[in-house]
């Protein structure tokens, strides 16, 4: 069958006809999609630029929710900070009441304390966030990275707002039997060792005053787990013990402490051992920190309430440290959200599609249509006069 000759009239009609159908499809295809741009073979230089903008705006977008979480990690540590601060005035409340309570008002006291003390260990255990917890002691640091460059990220190193890193002892109520002696300790670990001549031990004397002489004999001293026995080997004959005063215990010799005063304190309790032919004193158990408060003793209270001031300088000190590095992790935050938005519309310029415009084009187009469609039929018809000479 031989192929169909069109006019050119007619040629160039359905060409035209064609050319619109095409447009009319991709100003559609615009409308319903939204973009001016959807693959490389539309605009190949805007598709690849507002790829790279979107790609980064993603990885932007992953920096964002981890620095989301770094601030909420840093406030969970504010809140055990602030908290932990309460606990603390409450602390210092209850150890002011101790200055003039006496008998069982006093031993309720001290019990009401240690409570409150160990609440601080449990609650800063409890402030842990993802895994993370920046109050419970040093070694743990949150990390937060802010962009692909390996320094622009913010670590934040945690504190140790335990009782113990807070230097917050339990109290106990000093002895008053005859011929004990108390003193205050910090905390001991077991196989702790004094050696060598001059090692020292500084323990704080919380009781009455008293002077230790050749003729009382020997006086026991409690200090954690260790008991030694105080007695006068000096010339002069007398020590005194006043209420407190910090002594410094100074090893001399094997089995043997000695005071500044130079009295020596020989070790008899069973909890020290005394290495046989070595200035080296063991101890033998460890011991958790302790002060001995005494009644009517404002000395002995006062040194724990100053203890808790110095705490509470240390927690408003941290609360700041952790309170800046909030701040700076919410501007971090803010400004990724508002760099995200910005690479994102600058993306969504190289590739979306004016709606309005887009509108109008297919109005015109659509009318464009119908006039080839009417172009074609004259063309036709003028075709089928020739055809009219031969009927």
């Amino acid at each position: 069958m031989a192929d169909v000759t069109l006019s050119s009239a007619v040629r160039g009609s359905l060409l035209s006809l064609q050319g619109t159908t095409d447009l009319i499809n991709r100003t559609q295809n615009r409308l319903s999609t939204g973009l001016r741009v959807s693959s490389a073979i539309d605009d190949p230089v805007s598709f690849f630029q507002a790829k790279t903008l979107t790609d980064r705006a993603f990885d932007f977008t992953e920096k964002k929710d981890a620095i989301d979480q770094s601030v909420s990690t840093v406030t969970a540590a504010i809140d055990g900070l602030n908290a932990v601060e309460s606990l603390v005035r409450q602390l210092k409340g209850v150890a002011q009441s101790l200055k003039s309570s006496t008998g069982t008002q006093f031993s309720d006291l001290i019990t009401q304390f240690n409570d409150l003390r160990s609440q601080i260990d449990l609650l800063t255990a409890d402030a842990t966030y993802q895994g993370t917890n920046l109050i419970n002691g040093t070694g743990q640091t949150l990390s937060t990275e802010f962009s692909d460059l390996s320094t622009s990220k913010l670590d934040v190193a945690s504190v140790d707002v335990t009782s113990s890193g807070l230097s917050v002892s339990d109290v106990t109520a000093a002895s008053t039997a005859t011929g004990a002696v108390n003193f205050s300790y910090a905390a001991v670990a077991a196989g702790s060792t004094l050696s060598g001549s001059g090692s020292t031990i500084s323990v704080t004397y919380t009781g009455a005053d008293q002077t230790i002489n050749t003729s009382s004999g020997t006086v026991t001293v409690t200090y954690g787990t260790i008991s030694i026995a105080l007695t006068v080997t000096t010339a002069s004959g007398a020590v005194s013990l006043v209420n407190g005063t910090t002594y410094t215990l100074q090893l001399q010799s094997t089995g043997s402490l000695v005071s500044q005063s130079g009295t020596t304190i020989k070790v008899v309790s069973a909890s020290v051992t005394t290495a046989s032919g070595t200035s080296t004193i063991t101890l033998a158990a460890g011991a958790s920190a302790v002060q001995y408060v005494g009644e009517s003793n404002s000395t002995s209270v006062d040194a724990v309430i100053t203890k808790l001031s110095t705490a509470l300088t240390t927690l408003r000190s941290k609360t700041s440290s952790l309170g800046s590095n909030v701040a700076l992790l919410q501007t971090r935050l803010d400004f990724t959200q508002s760099y995200v938005n910005t690479l994102e519309d600058g993306g969504s310029k190289l590739t979306l599609a004016d709606i309005n415009e887009e509108g109008a084009n297919l109005l015109a187009l659509q009318t464009r249509q119908q006039l080839g469609i009417q172009s074609l039929s004259f063309a036709g018809q003028a075709e089928q006069s020739v055809l009219g000479l031969f009927r």
